[in-house]
């Protein structure tokens, strides 16, 4: 009743998310993405429940997706997808997550599937501009695109980003075709990348500066440089998920809290 997907169903897998979908974002789009995209903790897992009545993605201890027929669903299947999963976590995937939680009304079933609220988080959402990173007036912010004349730092970018903020932040923004960075005194002083994960639905992120170089402004030029680049590439709003950091990116570029978000986990996991 429940088996292994294979790259042969996703046509009907996609499907199935769409018509399900309880989250805000497209996940017509990141579908394959979300299917079939490697996490830090590995390669994921889709189980597909009969006709393709229900779908599970998890990866590691993460249930990455669950998806049921809106027809079929109060019959047990997205219960016996999740016990299928026996995953820890519930959404919140480092490194390749649809949300970084799922909807308090969604909370509700995982509560009664035994999972306990650990923390709630927001996405915020912003307009994307060319005009932005001109108006922020700087010039210290690089490019080390993929195939750009600064590629061959990329490596020395990433490495930075593994060294001040972890492995799993150096995972999703090698995932970007672009990270932007900035020096001082000829040192990689911080980071910024966009459309790592969820590609095509215009998300910002991970960004950072080292301890050391903070309080100068650098986070916003780097914040910036991504917007306007996401604007040049023909997003007009950008997300920016996960975070608590709701007054900088207010003040920054006027981000608000778009939608709220329960991080779960499996009770005695």
């Amino acid at each position: 009743m429940i088996r292994d997907a294979t790259r042969d169903d996703f046509p009907s897998i996609r499907e199935i998310l769409i018509r399900s979908n309880d989250a805000p974002y497209d996940i017509g789009k990141v579908a394959e993405e979300k299917c079939f995209g490697a996490g830090f903790e590995g390669e994921p897992r889709v189980r597909i429940f009969g006709d393709f009545e229900g779908v599970a993605v998890s990866c590691g201890k993460h249930l990455r997706i669950l998806a049921v027929d809106r027809e079929r669903r109060g019959r047990g299947i997205g219960t016996l997808l999740v016990r299928d999963a026996n995953a820890i976590v519930v959404a919140a995937e480092p490194g390749n997550y649809f949300t970084p939680g799922v909807p308090e009304d969604v909370a509700r079933f995982f509560r009664k599937c035994g999972y306990v609220e650990t923390v709630t988080t927001q996405n915020l959402i912003c307009e994307a501009s060319g005009e932005q990173r001109a108006a922020s007036g700087t010039t210290r912010v690089q490019s080390a695109a993929r195939r750009s004349p600064l590629a061959a730092r990329r490596n020395e970018v990433l490495a930075f980003i593994e060294k001040h903020f972890g492995a799993i932040w150096r995972f999703e923004a090698a995932k970007a075709k672009t990270i932007f960075h900035v020096e001082e005194d000829g040192e990689i002083a911080g980071f910024s990348t966009h459309d790592a994960n969820n590609r095509g639905l215009g998300w910002f992120g991970p960004t950072g500066v080292a301890k050391s170089h903070r309080g100068r402004g650098l986070g916003r030029e780097l914040l910036l440089a991504s917007l306007a680049d996401l604007g040049r590439l023909g997003y007009h709003r950008v997300v920016i998920p996960w975070t608590d950091a709701i007054e900088f990116y207010r003040k920054s570029c006027g981000a608000a809290i778009e939608h709220r978000f329960v991080i779960l986990r499996r009770k005695n996991g």
